[in-house]
């Protein structure tokens, strides 16, 4: 059995909607945030680690562009501490402009040991997820790209229901689909933090873009999750946002 997710889940979520219906608009709380028009979450979940909140936190709104402030942070009894950045940013792609989200997770050994874990990177129907691909680190539904990984993971296991009987190990690509929109995945990484020493992983979710201008996959990967971060805050005005 997987160990405690990050205290509980923190949820990603993507809009699967057409560009000119889609917001800006990021929705967090302790626990998850979702675009408007999100029809899926992303969950991520670490196994043997015990982590929980470091303080309670107040449903917060981040309007493009800018950094979700504040982040959310968790510690656990092993001398591991684990951070979540968000930040939504404008980018240019030819003459058009894209509306990203981006997330950040740095993964913090204290201790005198290495730290060993897996980080499950679940997406999960929020509504009708009717088809769900994985190839080259990244999900897709119905051709779109809806989550990239910066960071090569082992592979992923895909499956069209809760009960649906899956694959026993990480696949590097799969397809399902499901006619009541169950799909589901989840996107594994092994990880070795050696003591005192901080690891990051980063993730790109499609928010905004130009109606018939969808980028493809080596787009994504030619992307800095920090160099996203920097501009965030400077179109942000240099400060750190969020309201409630």
């Amino acid at each position: 059995m997987r160990g405690l997710l990050l205290g509980c889940y923190l949820l990603f979520c993507a809009a699967l909607v057409r560009a000119e219906d889609s917001s800006e608009t990021l929705r967090w709380f302790a626990d998850w945030f979702a675009p408007e028009g999100a029809s899926f979450q992303v969950a991520l979940e670490f196994s043997d680690l015990k982590l929980r909140p470091k303080e309670s936190r107040q449903p917060h709104v981040l309007t493009s562009p800018g950094i979700a402030s504040p982040a959310a942070e968790w510690t656990g009894s092993k001398g591991t501490d684990a951070r979540l950045e968000l930040s939504c940013v404008k980018w240019p792609n030819g003459l058009n402009d894209l509306t990203l989200g981006v997330a950040r997770l740095r993964l913090t050994n204290s201790a005198d040991i290495p730290m060993h874990t897996t980080l499950s990177v679940r997406i999960v129907p929020r509504g009708e997820l009717h088809a769900l691909s994985f190839e080259k680190h990244a999900f897709l539904s119905e051709g779109r790209l809806i989550l990239i990984s910066d960071t090569p993971s082992r592979g992923a296991i895909l499956a069209e229901s809760p009960f649906a009987p899956r694959p026993l190990s990480p696949q590097d690509s799969a397809h399902v689909e499901s006619a009541k929109g169950e799909c589901r995945g989840e996107m594994l990484f092994d990880l070795t933090v050696a003591p005192g020493q901080t690891q990051t992983l980063g993730f790109i979710v499609p928010l905004r873009l130009p109606k018939g201008a969808e980028p493809a996959l080596d787009f994504y990967r030619a992307l800095a999750v920090e160099d996203l971060f920097t501009e965030a805050q400077k179109q942000g005005g240099g400060a750190e946002r969020g309201k409630p």
